[in-house]
């Protein structure tokens, strides 16, 4: 495992002012000058010291912002004086030298001095080619400087010269240097590379080199360039530059040479494509440079090439992973994006649209037939649905999605219309490996205005219509519907805070009386709960109930609320003896099947001090119907426990007298449907034959009743008549505080 302290700082900026100075390790740095300065004769400590201060220079210069790569010319100039190509008595040849150099700084400076990155790596390479044409600089310097002394000592040697290709000694002819160097002759070709030494790393070197006539004309070429041309030279005569560079690229080529002839100071730097006499094509990197005479006239030009086709070739395959689909070649989810965004620009269409769709059951292609032939599904479908949509953009946005993008719809109608023929054309079955396989889509609609919308809101539209489609089973289109994405959003958002809500103490209990029909005595109150919502206010139960079943929160919730009527009850109790009404609990379905729900119960009572007669737990029909074995024994531990069992919302199930006489009830709480028939003085007869019925029957078992929804005089007297024992419903009280309830026990007996 690495040290944490050998870890760089990531949070540190690379380059520029901010960078850190000690991003290097100065110990690599001397390492690799230790290791540099053997590459010439003298490999003393003298040496290698003179070349890890090049070497901390050259880390500043990659560093430096604004990069400034020609920087690195004057560190390539001082490389002779290091001692690294001999002293001056005893010096050997450059390209022994050179060569070799740049081959351990291409592969061992980025480590050494902690260039980092593709930025890193792109920086390192112009610096190397500046530094060469530093060193190269340097020798012409030299060259000259020899000349004229032999000038001045009465000689008249013109300069030896090393033939481009086989390395044979020529001597320059005065006929040859009035000829120019725009003139046939190889010695003319190369009149900018003068001097052994120059040469030998021209010839030598891994990058491809060019010498290049003011008119444009190629003069030469070394070896590393015409093998990455893809040709033997020498050239048998000078060609224009724009034989050898791709059509599409030459009036760039020509710009940037017209300004290093007009003299503008600096290297020119571009990427170009160079075209091989096979027709091959060469992406190159090209660093491009004037070389001055003695009054400070530029005579040629000089040109660096790299080969990157390997980088572009890469760069090329990551811009298609980029926005495209590997399989299918359709435009991926960012090109959908982008399309969107700019449909939403000023100058987009008026209105936009998008269908969405996801493959049903897609996975189950590849699980039961393979990925193979999943693939090629996919494929087919891609085809299919390119065909329905005619003239409409289709992508791939997902591993089993795809999206259809139209431009200027008239209305969402003419979207949903496009939906059914995507679906109509899925509808034909695939032959798929020999297989028919049968396929159909969620599709989800969406279209707006451009004006006061934006993509993202059309996207997720789109993507809350395909949700609502999958949730009814798939196969169909399902358009976008504001007002009811608004109340799903606002479902979400109770459901989100639901769990922390209890932990805040944000829930309260509330209690509505239960009254007995005959006198009008209180003889329990229902727990109610009720969220006290810290932005949306006090909520009721019939918003987040049925969310804290779905999400199990009614769990916990439960447990709560039932730990909490239990306190209250017992505070009755403690005041009003004998005469306490019981507390009625709600138990969820999820509740009962608890293995520990019954545990619970006692626990709250043993906690509370609350006698267990004075506890009812009203369950439904569904709590018992999910697992009827389960759901009787926890019943029945119950029931011998001393705690009243009530079914609520009876008579909207499929309960059978058979089953009723099974549960270990004591009471059955007639659904408040029946009773809402019952308020006009002319009552419904068959709600009041139902309630007759059920009042009845449920006597006979030895069940006590009591009717929902009582909410006016006449439903009170009429349920009296019927028989019916308990009546709760606004008529009797709303819900309020517990404190409330002995008061309006006290009253009720006073009545």
């Amino acid at each position: 495992m690495v040290a944490p302290r050998s870890l760089p700082d990531a949070t540190a900026p690379q380059f520029g002012p901010g960078a850190r100075t000690d991003a290097y390790d100065r110990g690599r740095i001397d390492q690799l000058a230790a290791q540099w300065a053997e590459l010439g004769p003298d490999g003393g400590p003298g040496v290698a010291a003179r070349l890890a201060t090049l070497l901390r220079r050259l880390a500043a210069t990659l560093r430096a912002e604004p990069f400034w790569p020609l920087a690195a010319r004057e560190i390539g100039a001082e490389l002779l004086s290091t001692g690294l190509c001999g002293a001056p008595d005893r010096p050997v040849y450059v390209e022994d030298v050179v060569a070799p150099s740049l081959r351990l700084l291409r592969e061992e400076a980025a480590a050494a001095i902690g260039v980092p990155g593709a930025e890193g790596e792109r920086r390192l390479v112009d610096v190397l080619d500046e530094l060469l044409a530093g060193v190269i600089g340097s020798l012409q310097e030299r060259s000259g400087a020899d000349r004229n002394g032999a000038h001045r000592n009465g000689s008249e040697i013109n300069g030896s010269e090393i033939n481009g290709r086989n390395g044979s000694a020529t001597v320059g002819t005065r006929a040859d240097e009035e000829a120019g160097p725009e003139h046939g002759s190889t010695s003319a070709r190369i009149a900018a590379v003068t001097g052994r030494h120059v040469h030998a790393v021209y010839e030598q070197s891994t990058f491809g080199m060019a010498i290049i006539g003011l008119d444009g004309l190629v003069l030469d070429m070394n070896a590393a360039l015409f093998r990455m041309y893809g040709q033997e030279g020498p050239l048998d005569q000078p060609r224009p530059v724009s034989d050898f560079v791709h059509p599409d690229d030459v009036l760039d080529v020509v710009e940037r040479f017209q300004r290093l002839v007009n003299g503008i100071p600096g290297a020119v730097r571009m990427e170009m494509r160079l075209v091989r006499p096979d027709s091959e094509v060469v992406w190159v990197h090209v660093t491009a440079s004037p070389i001055v005479d003695d009054a400070g006239n530029p005579s040629h030009l000089v040109a660096v090439v790299e080969d990157v086709s390997d980088r572009h070739r890469l760069r090329s395959w990551l811009q298609d992973v980029s926005y495209q689909d590997q399989l299918t070649r359709l435009p991926n989810r960012t090109v959908t994006e982008q399309w969107l965004n700019r449909a939403f620009a000023d100058d987009g269409p008026e209105r936009v649209g998008i269908c969405v769709l996801l493959i049903d059951d897609f996975h189950t292609v590849g699980d039961d037939l393979g990925e193979q032939t999943g693939d090629r599904l996919l494929l087919a479908v891609a085809g299919r649905l390119q065909l329905a949509a005619d003239c409409h953009l289709v992508t791939r946005i997902g591993a089993d999605e795809f999206a259809v993008l139209v431009a200027g719809p008239e209305n969402c109608a003419d979207v949903g219309r496009l939906a059914d023929r995507l679906q109509a054309a899925l509808a034909i079955p695939f032959n798929i490996d020999g297989h028919n396989l049968v396929v159909s889509a969620s599709i989800g609609v969406a279209e707006s205005a451009t004006v006061g919308g934006s993509a993202a809101e059309l996207l997720r539209g789109a993507d809350v219509a395909r949700s609502w489609a999958k949730a009814l089973g798939g196969g169909r289109r399902v358009v976008f519907d504001p007002e009811r994405d608004a109340t799903e959003s606002a479902r979400f958002a109770l459901l989100s805070g639901l769990r922390g809500a209890i932990e805040r103490g944000e829930f309260r209990l509330a209690f509505q009386p239960l009254v007995q029909l005959a006198d009008g005595r209180v003889r329990g109150a229902e727990a109610l709960v009720r969220w006290q919502h810290p932005e949306q206010g006090l909520i009721g139960p019939n918003r987040f109930i049925e969310l804290a079943e779905h999400s199990g929160a009614i769990v916990p919730l439960g447990r709560w609320v039932l730990e909490e009527a239990c306190g209250q009850a017992a505070s009755w109790w403690r005041d009003l003896g004998p005469d306490a009404p019981f507390v009625s609990v709600n138990v969820s379905p999820l509740q009962l099947a608890e293995p520990g729900w019954v545990h619970a119960v006692t626990s709250a009572l043993r906690s509370s001090g609350l006698p267990p007669g004075l506890l009812q737990l009203e369950i439904t029909e569904q709590a018992v119907l999910g697992d009827e074995d389960v759901a009787l024994e926890a019943l029945n531990a119950l029931r011998a426990a001393g705690v009243r069992l009530a079914l609520d919302d009876f008579g909207t199930g499929y309960s059978s007298l058979a089953w009723l006489r099974r549960l270990p009830v004591h009471a059955l709480k007639i659904d408040g449907s029946f009773i809402d028939g019952l308020r006009n003085p002319s009552a419904d007869p068959t709600d009041s034959s139902i309630v007759r019925a059920l009042v009845e029957m449920a006597h006979a078992l030895g069940l006590e009743v009591t009717a929902e929804w009582v909410e006016t005089a006449v439903q009170a007297e009429r349920l009296a008549e019927l028989g019916c024992d308990i009546g709760q419903g606004r008529w009797f009280g709303d819900a309020g505080p517990g404190v409330w309830v002995p008061e309006l026990l006290r009253r009720s007996i006073g009545h």
